[in-house]
């Protein structure tokens, strides 16, 4: 197995880098293949902007989807992109490692898929959902929050962590992947010190092999549950009686 685990948190030895390199090493170990990308090592630049197409199409006005489309043919991308690319065609497995900020993930995450799932390469109006050029991958979300596991259940006072999730679980699903249920820490909190740090570092061992556990066997890790296709009209709201799996995608309330 190809596995690329994406990183995104500026502090290396973060605890998100930690897990990073956990995940790499039982990989590793169980004979797969493992790259890493660390975005803020790599100062990745998440805007996207006129400046990153040279050969533009419309010189006048800057359109992301139709210059994303026309680099791509060209293949004229900005090189750090075509590389990201070509991770992502090379893996059988993306594992998104980043700490939950202000209700979602950090602005480089979201600046990575704006810039990397390139309209006309990674998806266009035929490839997606069930067609999507990452069709026969998995996509698995591990995640770090400075809440307890309470305060950021559906009834807590943070809110439903899971649920605010579901729109990067939604852009993957988008381009084929099969969205494993995401892996969530919480309590990770810094400036401890003494017995309150000791007590933390005992926490997150146990989950450091819990995660490495879970990663042995893949195969078990359940899947985040989406509609398909056929679930859907030709208007392309749910037919009555279709699953709902999210208050995402759901019936309307009766008038």
């Amino acid at each position: 197995m190809n596995v690329l685990i994406v990183l995104a948190h500026p502090e290396p030895h973060s605890f998100n880098a930690h897990l990073a390199e956990q995940a790499r090493q039982a990989w590793l170990a169980q004979g797969h293949q493992v790259k890493v990308v660390d975005l803020y090592q790599e100062a990745f630049d998440p805007r996207e902007g006129a400046g990153h197409y040279p050969s533009r199409k419309q010189a006048d006005r800057f359109d992301a989807m139709q210059e994303q489309r026309h680099h791509w043919t060209i293949q004229a991308l900005p090189a750090e992109i075509r590389r990201h690319i070509e991770l992502l065609r090379w893996a059988d497995t993306l594992v998104l490692q980043f700490p939950f900020w202000w209700f979602g993930a950090p602005a480089i995450i979201k600046g990575w898929m704006d810039r990397v799932f390139v309209y006309g390469g990674i998806y266009d109006s035929r490839q997606r959902y069930e067609n999507g050029t990452m069709r026969g991958k998995r996509a698995l979300l591990t995640v770090t929050a400075g809440a307890s596991a309470q305060a950021c259940a559906p009834d807590g006072r943070d809110g439903d962590m899971r649920l605010m999730l579901w729109p990067i679980m939604q852009a993957l699903h988008y381009i084929g992947f099969r969205v494993l249920e995401p892996f969530l820490v919480y309590g990770v909190r810094g400036g401890l010190v003494g017995e309150a740090l000791q007590a933390q570092n005992a926490v997150l061992s146990q989950v450091t092999q819990a995660y490495r556990d879970g990663l042995s066997d893949l195969a078990a890790w359940p899947a985040v549950p989406f509609n398909r296709n056929e679930d859907f009209g030709a208007d392309l709201a749910l037919k009555p009686g279709a699953p709902v799996y999210s208050p995402f995608v759901r019936h309307r309330d009766p008038l």
